[in-house]
């Protein structure tokens, strides 16, 4: 009799364990995976939060050491003198001209057919003249351009450079000599002014 009681007890245990392991399984089990869930999301977002808030919390600090290159910026003879559009056009207009008249001593060997002022279209740090140049040269005149462009105070920078060769007919007092070899260059040139950029964000 106490065997059958003893089994009896712990088949009535055991069902219950059963049960109470199934209950779980259909209306707890669910709940409590979701919140697991839920609280590694929220402690994500949280992490992600102060990231941004770290972050946000160096953009004055960058803002003002921007502010004080921009201001600290003086004198230094890598930009252009003008303070204007116009003005910075007209200069980097006559730097060129200077450039190809100084390294071409005759008149012949270089010339330039065009210079466009351009507008930039992605705006940095500081205000870029750009100037669209079509020049006609003679290779070792023209290689004489590019380094005096390149040493040249202010700065000046050079882009989208495309040549093309040609010969060129020439005459003198009546007599026609022998072609000569020229280049058909096309080129962007451009420098910085010493005025920044106003954005958004420095506002």
């Amino acid at each position: 009799m106490t065997l059958d009681q003893n089994a009896g007890r712990w088949l009535a245990i055991t069902t219950l364990l059963l049960i109470a392991v199934i209950v779980y399984f259909l209306f707890f089990h669910w709940f409590f995976v979701e919140h697991a869930t839920l609280s590694e999301e929220i402690e994500n977002l949280n992490e992600t939060r102060q990231k941004y808030i770290n972050e946000s919390a160096k953009t004055p600090l960058l803002r003002e050491k921007i502010q004080q290159v921009k201001q600290t910026v003086g004198d230094n003879d890598e930009f252009l003198k003008a303070d204007s559009n116009n003005l910075g056009n007209a200069e980097i207009t006559a730097i060129l001209k200077n450039i190809v008249t100084e390294q071409s001593p005759d008149k012949g060997a270089c010339e330039l057919i065009s210079q466009s002022p351009t507008q930039d279209r992605e705006p940095q740090q500081f205000e870029k003249i750009i100037l669209r140049v079509r020049m006609r040269c003679q290779f070792d005149v023209f290689m004489n351009v590019l380094k005096t462009i390149e040493e040249h105070k202010p700065t000046l920078f050079l882009d989208d450079l495309r040549i093309e060769s040609r010969n060129v007919q020439r005459y003198r007092r009546g007599q026609e000599q022998a072609a000569e070899e020229s280049l058909e260059i096309r080129f962007i040139l451009y420098a910085y002014m010493k005025k920044a950029v106003e954005t958004r964000d420095e506002d």
